[in-house]
């Protein structure tokens, strides 16, 4: 009886501490104008590990990364995929991208942005 509680008492603390160590990402696309891009494609990339995770923002220009490692990211926001002439390989370029920023254990936001170049 005191293993069976023990054990149930341990596994509950490593639940918690997986739990806790989870992050989310939160935030807004936005054009360079500063208006809201609606359907945008999102990337985020783990820069520690350098995974990447794509993600459309809704219509209102939101999108959420969810139970993510605490590790520092990168948000870029993509242009719509094109064909390159003569190929059938969709490309896309980066649009703008946040600065680096950390992820710890908690809900985080960060928008990104489209730049001028």
């Amino acid at each position: 009886m005191y293993r069976f509680a023990l054990a149930l008492i341990l596994s509950t603390q490593a639940a918690a501490a997986l739990a806790a160590g989870a992050c989310t990402i939160t935030g807004t696309a936005f054009d360079a104008g500063g208006r809201p891009m609606r359907d945008a494609v999102v990337r985020l990339t783990d820069l520690h590990t350098g995974h990447a995770a794509f993600i459309a923002a809704d219509a209102n220009a939101s999108f959420v990364f969810a139970d993510l490692p605490s590790n520092s990211f990168r948000l870029d926001v993509l242009s719509p995929p094109t064909i390159v002439t003569g190929t059938k390989i969709p490309t896309r370029s980066i649009l703008g991208m946040s600065d680096n920023f950390a992820c710890s254990g908690q809900a985080t936001r960060q928008d990104v942005r489209a730049q001028i170049y």
